[in-house]
C-alpha cells in the first residue's frame, strides 16, 4: 500500500513539474535600439515596452523617460521603424500643446507580436500600422483604394467582430481599429466609405465593388449597442 502510494505521489510530482514548465511566462518585455528625434541633435538609446509602461533609456541621462500607459495621451505605431507617443506633458513655448516624442527603431522592428501586447494593455485609442496576426475570419471582406492627398494605396478591409483591419503592402499604411475605437462609419455615396476614429485622422476608401450587402447594418450595431438594444 505504501509503495502504491509513493507511486502515485511521484507521477503527481512530476506531472505538476511538467504542466509548470509547459506553461510559458506571461510577461512580455520589447527591447528596441532606437533613436529620439530632437529639433536640433538627435540622441540614441534604449526603448522597452513592457506590463508596467514604456520606458527610454537615453545616453544623455537628461532624455531618459518613462511613461505608464496612463501617461501617454496617443501611442502611435506608425511603421515597423516608427514609434510617436504624445503625453500629457505641456511644451510652454508652443502654448501648451501636448509634447510628443518621436522615435526610429535602428535595430529590430516592431512586430505584430508587439501591436497585440499594446492592444491588451492600452485602454486609450492607438494609431497601429503594424497589424497584429489573427486566427479570425473576418465577417465581410473587400478589395479597395485608400484615398490620400498625393496618392492612395490599394488593398483589403476586413471586417471582424470586434476590429476593422485595412491591409496594405505599402508600409506604414496599413490601419487596425478596434470596433470601440471608430466614432463614426459612413457611406458618402455608392462607391465610397469613410471610417473615423477616436483619433483626428479620418480613412477614406474607394471601393472598388459595391458595399457588401449587411456591412454598414453590423457596423451600425456594434458601433451603437446601446441604441439598437433600445429599439
Amino acid at each position: 500500500m505504501f509503495n502504491e502510494y509513493g507511486g502515485n505521489m511521484k507521477l503527481l510530482w512530476s506531472a505538476s513539474i511538467l504542466l509548470f514548465v509547459a506553461i510559458p511566462s506571461q510577461a512580455q518585455d520589447f527591447e528596441y535600439a532606437a533613436k529620439h528625434h530632437h529639433a536640433l541633435r538627435d540622441c540614441r538609446g534604449m526603448l522597452t515596452i513592457d506590463s508596467d509602461g514604456i520606458a527610454y533609456k537615453a545616453s544623455d541621462p537628461d532624455d531618459t523617460r518613462k511613461w505608464g500607459f496612463g501617461d501617454i495621451r496617443v501611442l502611435k505605431i506608425k511603421s515597423p521603424s516608427e514609434i510617436s507617443i504624445e503625453t500629457y506633458e505641456d511644451q510652454k513655448r508652443w502654448a501648451g500643446k501636448d509634447r510628443v516624442f518621436e522615435f526610429t527603431l535602428t535595430g529590430k522592428k516592431a512586430s505584430p507580436e508587439l501591436s497585440a501586447f499594446l492592444l491588451r494593455h492600452v485602454k486609450r485609442p492607438m494609431e497601429i500600422a503594424v497589424i497584429p496576426e489573427s486566427a479570425e475570419r473576418p465577417v465581410y471582406e473587400m478589395p479597395v483604394k485608400h484615398l490620400r492627398m498625393v496618392s492612395g494605396t490599394r488593398g483589403v478591409l476586413r471586417v471582424y467582430t470586434d476590429k476593422v483591419v485595412y491591409q496594405t503592402a505599402v508600409e506604414g499604411d496599413s490601419r487596425y481599429w478596434r470596433i470601440s475605437d471608430i466614432e463614426r462609419f459612413s457611406q458618402p455615396d455608392r462607391f465610397r466609405i469613410e471610417i473615423d476614429s477616436y483619433l483626428p485622422e479620418a480613412y477614406n476608401f474607394e471601393l472598388m465593388d459595391d458595399l457588401p450587402e449587411g456591412l454598414h447594418d453590423y457596423l451600425w450595431v456594434r458601433l451603437h449597442p446601446s441604441s439598437y438594444g433600445n429599439q
